[in-house]
């Protein structure tokens, strides 16, 4: 069977690919291990999502913003970096930029949801729910996927979107780097009998890394990481000992804890492939850039990179079909969207690599350089301020010119 994409994935870069392409008129094969049903109405697996307001604007222009609840929606009014137990905290206040919040927070499986309820109804969008793919194949002109029950589908080009640890990318041959961080991630809905006032915390302790992501009603997503071995104690606490355990770790800033979702653990491991393309195979979502949770924008980088991505096509598929020439295998498109988003995202990849090896380092030395580039960031404007452009949507020459002394008129 033919389409002019295929897609193997079909989480939120995945799904949101595949609306885009079915927008533009193409044909797309979707391919996912998991049953409808699970698709449908996935499970909530603990994570929240900071979004963006240039992702939110992406979602909202497929329909799929529009289909989750007001109510789950949280806003982010401004957010704190801390130090161990140092009083200093850079802070980001999008007031400063002209924005009155930096994003919004919504737990994973309602983006997931949505993005199904949208995608689910274009008719160009064919979705292969409970399909093992057993190879990909390409040569010049096609990419052929193979599926464990024998049967085969071909296109002009292939699309990997199955996770950072993906299948697709490894068998093209492209490498990827992959950093483990050697701790593990606990996420848990709390609530604090002290308001948060939709302030987004990020506390680097020298026992392990703490983020306080606000929710609506005085609710938090806390997020804790630990060595495995710490990790796999907090997990066993009953709800009680968790919370006790908890609250002098976040310094009373939401008082007296209390569980209101149940813990979920994750390893993490940062994962940047060495391409984003190869022949007629281009990868996105986190088998592209796998983020480290701690700057929040893992998902914002995927669902951006998509739509960079679909620009690229969009322009190569428009000049095919004016010239007769229509190929969406184009490597023209292929090498624009890679340059576009490792420009994107190699930056702050590589940052956020270096700093969790620095925040993670319990030395002296490292608890000085950690201060230091703390007050450091604080007094450089642009550095923070571009930051800030990048979440509120703003931008940057707005954001860095509000800060500038206005200049005297001339009589």
């Amino acid at each position: 069977m033919y389409f002019d994409v295929l897609v193997v994935g079909a989480g939120p870069a995945g799904l949101a690919f595949s609306a885009m392409a079915s927008d533009m008129g193409l044909k797309v094969g979707l391919f996912d291990r998991q049953t409808k049903t699970a698709l449908k109405s996935p499970k909530n697996d603990g994570r929240d999502i900071a979004v963006s307001e240039a992702s939110r604007k992406i979602l909202a222009d497929l329909g799929a913003w529009q289909k989750i609840d007001k109510a789950e929606i949280s806003p982010i009014r401004a957010a704190k970096v801390m130090d161990g137990d140092a009083p200093f905290a850079l802070d980001f206040n999008p007031g400063s930029a002209g924005a009155d919040k930096l994003g919004n927070i919504i737990s994973n499986h309602l983006i997931r949801r949505a993005l199904y309820a949208v995608t689910s109804k274009k008719e160009n969008v064919t979705l292969f729910a409970g399909a093992e793919v057993k190879s990909l194949t390409r040569d010049a002109n096609t990419a052929t996927i193979t599926l464990e029950d024998g049967k085969v589908y071909t296109s002009q080009l292939a699309i990997a979107a199955d996770t950072r640890f993906s299948a697709i990318r490894r068998d093209a041959g492209i490498k990827a780097d992959m950093h483990d961080f050697g701790q593990t991630m606990i996420v848990g809905r709390m609530h604090g009998t002290t308001p948060h006032n939709q302030i987004a915390y990020e506390c680097f302790r020298y026992d392990g890394g703490l983020a306080v992501l606000p929710l609506n009603n005085d609710i938090a997503s806390v997020v804790q990481t630990f060595s495995a071995e710490e990790a796999a104690r907090f997990m066993s606490m009953n709800d009680e000992d968790y919370a006790r355990a908890t609250e002098p770790r976040l310094k009373g800033i939401m008082g007296k804890l209390c569980c209101v979702s149940e813990r979920v653990a994750y390893p993490l491991v940062g994962v940047y492939a060495q391409s984003f393309y190869t022949q007629r195979l281009a990868l996105i979502g986190d088998a592209a850039v796998g983020m480290h949770p701690v700057t929040a924008h893992g998902f914002n980088f995927g669902i951006q990179g998509v739509a960079n991505l679909v620009g690229h096509l969009r322009r190569a598929h428009s000049r095919g079909l004016n010239f007769g020439n229509m190929d969406l295998g184009n490597v023209n498109a292929l090498k624009a969207y890679n340059r576009d988003h490792r420009r994107h995202t190699w930056p702050l990849y590589q940052l956020t690599e270096k700093m969790m090896d620095l925040y993670t380092t319990d030395t002296i030395r490292a608890r000085v350089l950690r201060k230091a580039a703390l007050i450091a960031a604080q007094g450089a404007l642009p550095v923070k301020d571009v930051l800030m452009a990048k979440l509120t949507g703003i931008p940057v020459r707005k954001v860095i010119a509000s800060k500038l002394p206005a200049l005297p008129r001339l009589p």
